[in-house]
């Protein structure tokens, strides 16, 4: 996905450089305005100076870093949290068929689903600490086991020997500056436009992404000043990659995999007793 939405923005003629990371903002000494930044490549060190119109601060976790360079005084805004998924052998669910149940024992989401020919099991919700690797915690890992076990018959062991592999993402769940002390987190995103112009994105998800960029850059044109040559295109703009989809193609999918079940083939799971029966009694 990632590279996807590079690759269409140098199509559509973005200037991308990867692995590169911000060292300093400049600022026009009159003003104080930000006309541009010195930046570093990490993988040869090597260094210059970008100037600019406007600056996006669009970091996701490490949104902070970048504000704090505006202001030093700036109060962090940014709450990371962490979600972990494990990958199981393929014997732990259907082949077919996925789980999520909301009401687990701590009150998280659990669920497990097919997933490249085994299981992938999840997530967790646990404030972290911002780092550029995270790793997926062994007590995170051992919960995510110990939920997957309350499904499964009595007589199979869910050990820690079968997971296959473990990994962590950070949620950049964010505060809005311009907000009381006592109202909570943002759950989706916020826009924030500091004095000296940095024009910052955090917060949303994957799921809205495009709504998210939509409305930065429509910020971005009235604090920018810039003269947009057209309007916004995201819409109806499709990623590299996605030659051939149609709105139909939905349907397709679900008479080539869904149609493939028998109407006895419907599962009840009884909640916490570790059985799973399906209609025809079998199972």
């Amino acid at each position: 996905m990632n590279m996807a939405l590079v690759m269409t923005a140098v199509q559509q003629g973005a200037i991308v450089a990867n692995h590169v990371e911000v060292t300093s903002l400049n600022k026009d000494a009159p003003s104080s305005k930000l006309n541009g930044a010195k930046v570093r490549d990490r993988l040869t060190g090597q260094e210059w100076t970008v100037r600019a119109k406007g600056i996006i601060n669009a970091t996701g976790p490490f949104a902070d870093a970048l504000l704090t360079m505006d202001n030093p005084e700036h109060k962090p805004i940014v709450q990371p949290s962490s979600g972990i998924h494990i990958t199981l052998p393929n014997y732990y669910s259907p082949r077919t068929m996925g789980l999520l149940d909301p009401a687990t024992s701590d009150g998280r989401v659990i669920f497990f689903l097919p997933w490249q020919g085994n299981t992938i099991a999840g997530t967790t919700d646990t404030p972290a600490q911002v780092e550029t690797e995270p790793r997926a915690p062994e007590e995170e890992i051992r919960w995510v086991l110990e939920e997957v076990r309350r499904y499964l018959s009595p007589d199979i062991k869910v050990r820690r020997g079968d997971v296959l592999s473990a990994w962590s993402g950070l949620r950049p769940l964010v505060r809005n500056p311009n907000a009381a002390s006592t109202e909570g987190l943002v759950r989706n995103h916020m826009i924030h436009v500091s004095e000296s112009g940095l024009l910052t994105i955090a917060g949303g998800k994957w799921t809205t992404y495009r709504a998210m960029a939509e409305e930065t850059v429509d910020k971005a044109v009235e604090v920018f000043g810039l003269q947009p040559r057209s309007g916004c295109v995201t819409e109806t703009l499709r990623l590299i990659g996605s030659e051939g989809w149609s709105r139909n193609m939905f349907i397709g999918l679900i008479q080539r995999v869904c149609f493939r079940f028998r109407p006895a083939d419907v599962v009840t799971v009884t909640h916490h007793t570790g059985s799973v029966r399906s209609r025809n009694g079998r199972g």
